[in-house]
């Protein structure tokens, strides 16, 4: 019996010495215990700290003075999915191709959410512009100007702007 607990004690001692070793217990993960295993894990621990930090950003505000472009587009044929993706190409177009859109979403309307919300048009686009000059150049721009005369007046029934500028 008493070679049997000494067996065991030395087990327990072998155990006992290993996760001296073993800084993160049965992770799989072996560290020596060295005296560069603190600041080494340290910066490990900072660096994904930084990382992670970096993917979770606030919301940015909107740009004060710039102007705002909504609009909003009923289809002749509501629901048509083609005609709403042309619509939908049209406005990502002044995007890539007019050099005085900053920025611009378009996308389709959800179903209506509550007795406050407007459902009844088929797609909608906000875009940002520097000012009221930059509103006037991209209105002339033949991207536009094509754009309006082909797929936009052709495809929609009605079509309501409003323009703002952020404070």
């Amino acid at each position: 019996m008493t070679e049997q607990f000494a067996r065991n004690n030395n087990r327990a001692q072998e155990r006992k010495n290993n996760m001296k070793n073993n800084l993160l217990g049965n992770s799989g993960l072996w560290l020596s215990e060295s005296i560069y295993t603190r600041p080494v894990f340290i910066a490990i621990a900072v660096a994904i700290a930084a990382f992670l930090s970096g993917c979770a950003t606030a919301p940015k505000a909107a740009k004060a003075g710039k102007l705002y472009h909504v609009g909003l587009v009923w289809l002749k044929e509501p629901g048509n999915a083609e005609h709403r993706q042309k619509i939908i190409a049209a406005a990502h177009s002044f995007a890539r191709e007019i050099p005085e859109v900053q920025f611009l979403s378009v996308g389709q309307t959800l179903p209506k959410t509550s007795s406050w919300a407007d459902a009844s048009f088929d797609i909608c686009f906000v875009m940002r512009l520097e000012d009221k000059v930059a509103m006037d150049r991209y209105a002339k721009n033949p991207v536009h100007q094509k754009a309006a005369q082909e797929v936009f007046l052709p495809l929609s029934q009605k079509i309501m702007f409003y323009d703002f500028t952020s404070e």
